[in-house]
């Protein structure tokens, strides 16, 4: 049995939603079951959340502060003093964001803890104020290890910030398999939407222009010619401008009936509206003069380990996520037509969804599960290589 000690200090985590949080959890149950003595730190969010994250069986420790955005290097630094005070002594650190590990690198390197930073993708390619820059560069450059979770996030890590490319290595998202998983009974799910009957495509993911909710609407039309009872199902938290503008694009173009926003979906029924759908698709584009780009999408695992074909734009890190033709294809996230002509291949040949699927869902057991991230992260440590 292994005791070394580690901390995973990420904002996200469960239930909070997205790819850092899945990432945070995956890891820490797998080290855990390794047999290291994991801990996570996180930012307070409320009693409710306090209590689900009591039931993981490593400790998970609330990081309480106002302003969390303007502050959270200063919390992270007084959390971290706080655990050293109280002689918890980690052989690493591993901040999921570099804005969390900003304020851990003095006091690690004072104890001499070392520290690996992870890399997303939007918080290294988004423009910055150049004192905020300053920050990330001499963040990275003190770590002992940078994790990028796609082959593109390295690259704009090295290109974008001069960091020793030596130091930064790619691995990407993965995936447990007893969360996302196939033959699940979807029934009361098809009930309530009205989808008796339906080929079921679905979008589940923030309602940001970056995710390309507009060119699926926009190819519908092709694919209703082709597909009838095609109906597209997007998940997602219903607000902002983006979500008005798409919602008047539906309207625009006659889909009412051929559109369902969902809105928000509990962590406990993100595997149902997988088994739901027939093909899951999100074309993520670069919003160039933002930066802002898709680093990988693990949406395009979690579809995948349920044995579903998926779609995604050619950008960013999704040329990572998915295997273009043998676990679904890749598009020209702003071609509708190439949207609309991938879609009706997949909804009109189920024997070809079908091959997809499965060849999504064993190249998930192969490599993306997170024990097998788990097990990179550990080989690292094992020889001494942070």
């Amino acid at each position: 049995m292994n005791h070394r000690s580690l901390i995973i200090f990420s904002e996200d985590f469960p239930p909070n939603v997205g790819g850092i949080a899945q990432w945070a959890i995956g890891v820490a149950r797998s080290l855990h079951r390794m047999g290291y003595g994991v801990r996570v730190l996180t930012r307070h969010m409320n009693k409710e959340a306090e209590k689900v994250q009591s039931q993981e069986p490593y400790p998970v420790i609330q990081v309480h502060g106002n302003r969390w955005r303007q502050l959270r290097s200063l919390y992270a630094n007084r959390a971290m003093k706080s655990l050293y005070e109280s002689e918890v002594l980690p052989e690493v650190v591993i901040a999921t964001t570099w804005n969390i590990a900003r304020g851990l690198v003095g006091v690690v390197k004072k104890h001499g803890t070392r520290l690996i930073v992870v890399v997303h993708g939007l918080e290294v390619t988004r423009k910055m104020p150049w004192m905020k820059r300053c920050w990330l560069i001499n963040t990275l450059n003190a770590a002992d290890i940078v994790i990028a979770v796609s082959r593109f996030t390295r690259e704009q890590v090295i290109r974008r910030h001069g960091i020793n490319p030596q130091k930064v290595i790619v691995l990407p998202n993965g995936v447990d398999p007893e969360t996302f998983y196939p033959g699940v009974d979807t029934d009361a799910l098809r009930h309530r939407f009205g989808l008796a009957g339906k080929k079921v495509i679905l979008t589940l993911a923030r309602i940001v222009e970056r995710k390309g909710h507009d060119k699926v609407i926009e190819a519908l039309p092709e694919v209703l010619k082709h597909v009838p009872n095609a109906h597209y199902l997007i998940s997602g938290v219903r607000e902002g401008e983006n979500y008005e503008r798409i919602q008047r694009q539906v309207v625009e173009l006659g889909l009412e009936r051929d559109v369902t926003f969902t809105g928000y979906v509990a962590p406990e029924e993100i595997n149902q509206f997988y088994n739901l759908c027939d093909v899951y698709i999100m074309p993520s584009r670069e919003l160039e003069g933002a930066g802002d780009t898709e680093g990988f999408g693990i949406t395009f695992l979690e579809a995948n380990a349920c044995a579903k074909p998926v779609i995604g734009g050619r950008s960013g890190g999704v040329v990572d996520a998915i295997e273009d033709g043998k676990t679904g294809y890749l598009v020209d996230p702003l071609s509708a037509e190439e949207i609309a002509e991938k879609l009706i291949h997949i909804l009109s040949d189920p024997l070809q969804a079908r091959l997809l699927g499965e060849n999504g869902m064993a190249r998930i057991t192969a490599g993306y599960t997170w024990d097998t991230v788990s097990g990179k992260i550990t080989e690292l440590l094992e020889k001494k290589q942070v």
